[in-house]
């Protein structure tokens, strides 16, 4: 295994709920954060916008008990270089994806994808198919959004003079994190602080603008990605949506569905977009489920085993 040297991070990084080290590797763009947890077959966490790999932590600490867990931070994000000067479209993250997974010397692996990771990390699967093992899904896309609505109205708020300035004066999570949660309850401010401080300045939001922006303005590429779904046809699958996500809704099911056939689908109703966060035991009990093939809860870690939500790939009838 390929180990960079460790860095010493920022210390506003909150240790107990993140107790990863920190490996970082020359990527477009400058270095590249990464956490490489635990010891099996890999996993490897793709993130959106405007988060970082803190939002898998939870799955990391279940998971690394039996597989390698690698989730990176997108130049731009998280602990990752924020380069004034980098396109930060989904394409050029699907290149340091790459460039990541062919450092590290991953044969085979399972891939995670959330959010703007879908068509970031499901680039990487339609190209290299043979290296994916397992994918699993949570409120994402791999297709055009030019005729989606709810992508096109999100776009007109991004892409003129007044959403570039709104994005450089606010901090993107106070932007789209807070407005995404359902259950307030379950998004503390503590754990909301982790996500806001990588962008603390106006010249560390290029990031998650760039994405922004990228949604719709790389829909050509994406159009690609979607013409070359058949070569995931076979491969086992899990979809976990988050039913009430505004942008993200649950009609965008059907198009996952026709991609992967037989993927087992899990919908938590009562939440919306992050349903690593308002979702986290149920997402954790349905992944570690999954990726040991099994469907007895006995054997799940003893911090999954109490499950909240109306489940039906958990229920035994």
């Amino acid at each position: 295994m390929p180990v960079a040297a460790k860095q010493r991070t920022s210390d506003w990084v909150d240790r107990r709920e993140y107790p990863f080290d920190s490996h970082y590797v020359n990527v477009d763009g400058g270095r590249m954060h990464y956490v490489d947890e635990g010891q099996g077959p890999p996993v490897v966490f793709v993130h959106g916008n405007p988060t970082w790999s803190f939002m898998f932590r939870n799955m990391i600490r279940d998971l690394s008990l039996k597989h390698r867990c690698i989730a990176m931070d997108h130049i731009g994000f998280g602990l990752s270089d924020k380069p004034e000067h980098f396109g930060y479209t989904p394409e050029l993250h699907a290149r340091n994806l790459a460039k990541l997974i062919e450092h590290l010397g991953i044969p085979r692996f399972t891939l995670v994808v959330h959010g703007s990771g879908g068509p970031i990390g499901m680039s990487y699967a339609v190209e290299n198919a043979a290296h994916v093992t397992n994918v699993i899904v949570m409120n994402s896309w791999m297709w055009s959004l030019k005729e989606n609505p709810q992508a096109k109205k999100y776009d007109r708020g991004v892409s003129n003079p007044f959403g570039r300035l709104n994005f450089m004066m606010s901090n993107p999570a106070s932007l789209v994190i807070s407005k995404a949660i359902v259950d307030k309850l379950k998004f503390p401010d503590k754990i909301y602080e982790q996500y806001k401080k990588p962008f603390e300045s106006s010249k560390e939001r290029m990031g998650p603008y760039g994405l922004a922006k990228g949604m719709m303005g790389t829909s050509v590429w994406q159009h690609g990605l979607w013409a070359r779904r058949e070569v995931l046809a076979d491969k086992p699958a899990l979809i976990i949506w988050g039913m009430q996500d505004r942008l993200f809704t649950p009609d965008l099911l059907g198009r996952w569905q026709s991609i992967f056939p037989g993927a087992k689908v899990e919908k938590l109703p009562n939440c919306g977009h992050f349903v690593c966060e308002e979702g986290a035991k149920a997402v954790e009990a349905v992944v570690y489920m999954f990726m040991d093939g099994q469907r007895d809860m006995s054997a799940a870690p003893a911090a999954i085993m109490v499950i909240e939500h109306d489940s039906g790939f958990l229920d035994p009838t």
